[in-house]
């Protein structure tokens, strides 16, 4: 097997050590290394050599570069695979008996770390176009995002919240088609909220019930909405704007009639495009929190909801549009695609 490095601190200690005339076994027991170790080092400082290891020192390592290219090539063919599997089509290739642990450490020398996919939303060319005129159009807002009243809708279930897939990539391979996958719906019973925040304020929680039409959407926000209105603006402040984000029910002639009657100015936004929302933050943070609490009913599903909510604090709301100019930004360098995890 070869014998493990020693590295320099220890050498550097042991030579001090040495030097307050304490024997080699004494060193040893107090440095846990072997009195074999502690006489090598003396002799290199008898004949004045440096502590550091010489070329070709230690373990020899177990496979050749040309078997490294080949783990490489197997695990780009897949980047799900896990590591059994890579180290079993490994084996098989050279002969050898490599383990689990051996194919991580590789593929982490050669940069590939192990990352939780992303959900990518699907979109047309045209929303990409409107999301890159967007984003180019309110690249220099920078107060002005604190006067938008952001809102959407968010479903959480009982059970499979979140999508544990592990893929391997480099830093740089972030965006590339293999590092998304399809978000499968759960089962257990699901508790549907819809929520809405401003720089430093944060509004009601509201849960409903059913599919979500122009009238039922109406219904959930016709008391929040007004009421988070008059609490987070000034009376003579008119600059402020609702946020939605084009869904069927936002955008159907029933709301559309309902922001005009009560002199509710809507943003325009680009659609299928949940990754500039900063509201969208706060469900993953409550998405977290549940992952930890483990709720096994409906009700504890509502009732822990409700709690992660009142406990997101106005300052992280804040911070939340504060990286608006930050997200444009991204947007414009990503081209309308989508440029990270939300």
């Amino acid at each position: 097997m070869g014998r493990s490095k020693v590295t320099c601190e220890t050498k550097s200690a042991i030579k001090t050590l040495l030097k307050n005339n304490l024997s080699q076994r004494q060193i040893a027991r107090q440095l846990n290394v072997s009195q074999n170790c502690v006489f090598l080092v003396s002799q290199k400082l008898k004949a004045n050599l440096p502590l550091t290891n010489s070329v070709g020192q230690g373990r020899k390592k177990a496979t050749t570069e040309r078997e490294d290219r080949f783990l490489l090539k197997k695990m780009k063919e897949n980047r799900t695979k896990s590591s059994q599997i890579l180290a079993a089509e490994w084996n098989s290739s050279n002969q050898k008996q490599l383990c689990a642990s051996t194919v991580r450490r590789r593929l982490l020398s050669m940069g590939y770390k192990t990352y939780t996919t992303k959900r990518k939303p699907l979109r047309t060319v045209h929303q990409i176009r409107q999301r890159i005129k967007f984003a180019k159009g309110h690249q220099h807002w920078l107060n002005e995002w604190n006067n938008v009243i952001w809102s959407d809708e968010a479903h959480f279930e009982v059970l499979n919240r979140k999508n544990r897939l592990l893929v391997r990539r480099l830093i740089s391979e972030t965006d590339e088609p293999f590092n998304f996958v399809p978000r499968v719906q759960g089962g257990g019973g699901t508790v549907s909220v819809w929520g809405c925040m401003s720089g430093g304020a944060r509004g009601s929680l509201v849960t409903y019930t059913g599919r979500l039409n122009g009238p039922a959407y109406i219904k959930v926000i016709e008391h929040a909405l007004p009421m988070f209105i008059e609490n987070t603006f000034d009376s003579k402040q008119n600059d402020w704007v609702f946020m939605q984000d084009n869904a069927p029910a936002h955008t159907c002639k029933y709301s559309a009639a309902w922001f005009k009657k009560n002199r509710i100015n809507v943003l325009e936004w680009p659609s299928n495009s949940p990754d500039l929302n900063p509201i969208e933050n706060i469900w993953d943070y409550i998405d977290k929190g549940l992952t930890k609490l483990k709720p096994t009913t409906v009700y504890e599903l509502q009732e822990m909801i409700g709690k992660l909510w009142c406990n997101f604090s106005p300052i992280r709301c804040q911070n939340l549009v504060n990286s608006m100019p930050r997200r444009m930004q991204r947007c414009i360098l990503a081209r309308g695609k989508t440029f990270n995890k939300y």
